[in-house]
């Protein structure tokens, strides 16, 4: 009964470890690259980054709306958090006349909680977004710097004996790759340091979904009635749930799909009108690129829609057996 308290504070001591060691670093990695500006960018390009931002800020605003009215919910009064919470008996006994001031000033104390809860997920899909807006903008430096319209073999030839041509494309391609580069060791050293935090996060909060769902089995098993503050305690938690976990599965997703959209982007590149030491520039960025960018744990596992479907299967799984020894009981 007591399962989804135990898995939220472990979930909760996490975040807070998360938030107090990993806070000032990662803005640190935002701040000592060198970004490049929304300026003369590709309109798609625009589009695209427009869209990344409302989304993530209409995120944000829901997640932590979620968590919000979960702690609203649980200030309401009732007799069956004394249950939970040994402090209120102790506040009742000791200060029985302040019992609902001081009861209630404890329990507003859980709206912060909920607010570091969300914190380390937005923190996350923030800084990702960031990065993949990064991204985009030097997808449009590339549009914009290797423009090259090839209308026959005679301008492949003659563009290959163009010393102006070579030497401007050359220029372009060192800027380019030179900040690409810087963005993609940042990117990589943050997804690194990430990686550890992002796989007990997955732990823990598929913990305590399934605590949560088990404790309704069970009071339902028990024929024990549920209370609307229940009741709306029990949504409130597991949407705030569902929206974290979305929100790390789809940062991981899109941080892997940008660097393939990168990958396309550069191999679009007319490589045969350059010449051998612009030929080698390009194998040089290429090689970058092929690296994977990706929140790993393992070689094999990483934050992607795959490992979201697998923790899915697995919680299900054991809510499954759940039900069937539940079944074998009656």
């Amino acid at each position: 009964m007591y399962a989804p308290c135990y898995f939220g504070m472990f979930y909760l001591i996490l975040s807070l470890l998360r938030i107090i060691l990993a806070t000032h670093r990662n803005g640190d990695a935002l701040n000592v690259i060198q970004l490049w500006k929304l300026q003369n960018i590709d309109e798609q390009i625009a589009r695209r980054i427009k869209f990344e931002i409302k989304t993530v800020n209409a995120y944000t605003i829901v997640n932590t709306f979620f968590a919000l009215s979960a702690s609203v919910v649980l200030m309401l009064p009732s007799e069956e958090l004394k249950k939970m919470y040994f402090q209120l008996p102790i506040i009742e006994k000791y200060v029985p006349a302040w019992k609902n001031e001081i009861s209630f000033l404890y329990l507003s104390t859980y709206t912060l909680i909920a607010m570091a809860l969300v914190a380390s997920c937005n923190q996350v899909v923030y800084a990702t977004c960031h990065f993949r807006i990064q991204i985009y903008l030097g997808i449009s430096a590339m549009k914009k710097s290797f423009s090259v319209k090839i209308k026959n073999s005679k301008e492949v030839s003659r563009l290959l004996c163009a010393r102006q041509f070579q030497k401007d494309v050359g220029i372009k391609m060192i800027f380019i790759i030179k900040r690409m580069n810087r963005i993609f060791e940042m990117t990589r050293e943050y997804y690194k340091e990430l990686s550890i935090y992002v796989m007990l996060f997955a732990v823990s909060g598929t913990l305590m979904g399934m605590g949560v769902l088990l404790f309704f089995l069970l009071a339902m098993k028990l024929h024990v009635g549920l209370s609307l503050q229940k009741c709306l305690y029990a949504v409130c938690v597991v949407m705030s749930g569902v929206s974290t976990f979305a929100g790390f599965i789809t940062s991981g997703q899109a941080s892997e799909d940008i660097i393939e959209e990168v990958h396309y982007m550069w191999s679009s590149f007319p490589w045969y009108v350059l010449n051998r030491e612009n030929s080698r520039i390009y194998l040089i960025f290429t090689g970058i690129i092929m690296r994977p960018c990706k929140i790993r744990f393992t070689e094999t596992v990483s934050l992607n829609y795959e490992l979201g479907v697998s923790l899915v299967r697995a919680m299900f799984s054991v809510l499954s057996v759940y039900l069937q020894l539940l079944n074998l009981d009656r």
